[in-house]
């Protein structure tokens, strides 16, 4: 991995770190899929230039708008509103990097060697590690949840790794304009009452809004995708693991959860594994393909 391409791996882990107590902060407010339609309709609105119809991706776009994007989100706002502790949330989130890789071994045949494996196993050990913290317990429904929505995160990542030709804003536009009308449609059926009470939230919580929407989604998942564009989910999934680390900075220094010492020496693995996998050695050039492509050329 180029450093370019690495510093903004780690730009990307850090505003989706800070984002778990933003959208915590929002939440108080905002039920858990207005908060998600809201993100998805400012989106729409910026993003609505880049909208045009991607021949022999659309079933891809979709699958990608569906899992990644509304379920997803929604899912991890749920979870955060039922949950005391960001910390939590943060770390089991994270399930979608083993998620991820298998499905990256099973679905798309990526080899994965034995040093990404370690250092993957290094990393994630030390996220299972934190996640023993008591503060765990207090938190069921909300793992449960989160659970699930790491899982859609990782389909999502399949899919968007299996795309050709689809611009990055392209792709957010569709997200976006996918994402909300359902998540609005089930908001009016079930929780009519929430549109008066989000049009009457506090500034603070409007200001999370726009940070999920211009910073997790403009930033961080652009970024992300722009870079499964260019290398495998099996090594981009697992350097995601700085996100936790970050978000239970976070919660700590800013949410005030109670940091543990099972905290202080998980963070320490998932940092050692993750610098393990960013900085493996690429696979030897093939002297075969190097004569065609310079044949070509």
């Amino acid at each position: 991995m180029t450093p370019p391409h690495l510093a903004l791996i780690l730009i990307v882990c850090l505003v989706w770190g800070f984002n778990f107590v933003v959208a915590k902060v929002a939440v108080v407010e905002i039920s858990p899929m207005m908060l998600a339609g809201s993100r998805f309709a400012l989106l729409t609105v910026v993003l609505i230039p880049f909208l045009k119809v991607v021949p022999g991706q659309m079933w891809r776009i979709a699958a990608v708008a569906v899992t990644m994007g509304g379920a997803h989100f929604a899912l991890m706002f749920a979870a955060l509103d039922i949950s005391d502790n960001v910390s939590v949330i943060a770390i089991g989130v994270q399930l979608n990097v083993p998620f991820a890789t298998l499905l990256s071994v099973f679905v798309l045949r990526e080899q994965v060697g034995w040093r990404r494996w370690l250092g993957m196993g290094i990393a994630f050990g030390g996220v299972m590690l934190i996640s023993f913290d008591p503060a765990v317990f207090t938190a069921l429904e909300g793992m449960a949840l989160v659970i699930i929505a790491a899982f859609m995160a990782a389909l999502g990542m399949i899919f968007m790794r299996q795309m050709v030709g689809v611009g990055v804003f392209t792709l957010q536009a569709w997200i976006a304009i996918l994402s909300w009308p359902p998540l609005f449609l089930l908001t009016a059926l079930f929780e009519p009452h929430e549109f008066a009470r989000t049009l009457d939230a506090s500034w603070l919580a409007w200001s999370a809004v726009l940070y999920t929407a211009a910073g997790a989604s403009l930033l961080g998942h652009v970024g992300m995708y722009y870079l499964l564009q260019r290398y495998e989910v099996s090594l981009i999934s697992p350097i995601t693991l700085l996100a936790p680390v970050i978000g239970v900075f976070f919660g700590v220094t800013l949410w005030g959860d109670e940091l543990s010492w099972r905290m202080i020496v998980g963070g320490l693995m998932t940092l050692g594994g993750v610098l393990a996998i960013a900085l493996r050695k690429p696979p030897p050039a093939d002297p075969k393909a190097l004569a065609v492509k310079a044949a070509a050329g």
